[in-house]
């Protein structure tokens, strides 16, 4: 599923290095793993309802 793989690219991206800049704002390390866990409660929740179908 593209989405799943665009979904786990982007919490690599968010989990590995330092800050996240996003149109210009970054955010900590902190906040930039806060967006990870919800990115990744995204994707199981989308692979779940894939499961479901």
């Amino acid at each position: 599923m593209d989405i799943s793989i665009e979904l786990e690219k982007t919490i690599a991206i968010y989990f590995n290095g330092q800050n996240y800049t996003y149109n210009g704002v970054e955010l900590s390390r902190e906040g930039s793993r806060i967006i990870a866990y919800s990115l990744i409660h995204t994707l199981q929740m989308m692979e779940l309802i894939v499961k479901g179908k």
